[in-house]
């Protein structure tokens, strides 16, 4: 199930989903800084992350998909984002270097249709930072946060699904340690169970985070002879008609 971006948008303004996004943006940001890219697409709903990600993203495009709705971004200047079907993104190939996708896979129909239409538009060797519930935390079980809506996944069952659609996972960890709940005492230590979570109880943390590379093939070119030359062109393996499971 997709929720929709106006609930999404009133989670984020309350003073919990505004210490979670904080939380889970330094994670994304200790990645993005040593990779800084030039071209990133918002996909799904990370609009409470990317102003803090802002100088590690270059220039945003944004799609939701059209059972989620539009939520404007940024809030001062021209709306960057469009709404979509996540099986057929209105972009070029190899049109952007990132993707960042966030509260999208817990929620569509078709995986596949959704990850290959994802690799299609990044350019060779571009990547895609995920945001996906961790089934193994407090927060898929709490049903009054989005992070407790859809489908959750563990790293093990993102790894496959991202093989599958021709993506090299490079790195995964876990961010969210604080419990879900309100109130000042919660919030006011959130940063000291973020330090304690990663040391001590990863595996507990709400969401799984992870980074896959576009995979392109490189195919031996054959010369008239029964010699492989040396130099090697570039193709996107086939697509066929291969089902990811719906986890």
């Amino acid at each position: 199930m997709t929720l929709e971006a106006i609930r999404l948008q009133t989670w984020y303004d309350s003073p919990l989903g505004q210490t979670a996004a904080r939380m889970i943006g330094e994670s994304m940001g200790r990645w993005l800084k040593t990779n800084p890219s030039e071209r990133t697409l918002g996909f799904g709903f990370p609009h409470p992350y990317l102003e803090n990600l802002a100088p590690w993203i270059g220039t945003v495009l944004g799609a939701s998909p059209a059972e989620m709705g539009v939520a404007r971004w940024p809030k001062d200047s021209d709306n960057r984002f469009s709404q979509v079907r996540t099986d057929a993104l209105p972009f070029p190939d190899e049109t952007f270097d990132r993707v960042i996708m966030t509260h999208l896979l817990e929620g569509v129909q078709s995986l596949q249709g959704t990850l290959r239409e994802t690799w299609r538009v990044l350019v060779p060797g571009g990547r895609v930072l995920i945001l996906v519930p961790n089934r193994g935390g407090l927060w898929a079980r709490r049903d009054v946060t989005p992070f407790g809506w859809g489908r959750p996944f563990s790293p093990s069952q993102l790894r496959a699904i991202l093989e599958e659609s021709l993506f090299l996972p490079r790195q995964y960890c876990y961010a969210l340690f604080m419990p879900p709940l309100e109130g000042k005492r919660w919030l006011g230590a959130a940063a000291t169970w973020e330090k304690a979570g990663m040391r001590w109880f990863a595996p507990l943390g709400g969401v799984v985070l992870c980074e896959a590379e576009k995979v392109v093939y490189a195919v031996p070119v054959i010369d008239s002879g029964t010699r492989q030359s040396s130099r090697a062109r570039h193709f996107p393996l086939p697509i066929g008609n291969n089902r990811l499971s719906e986890r």
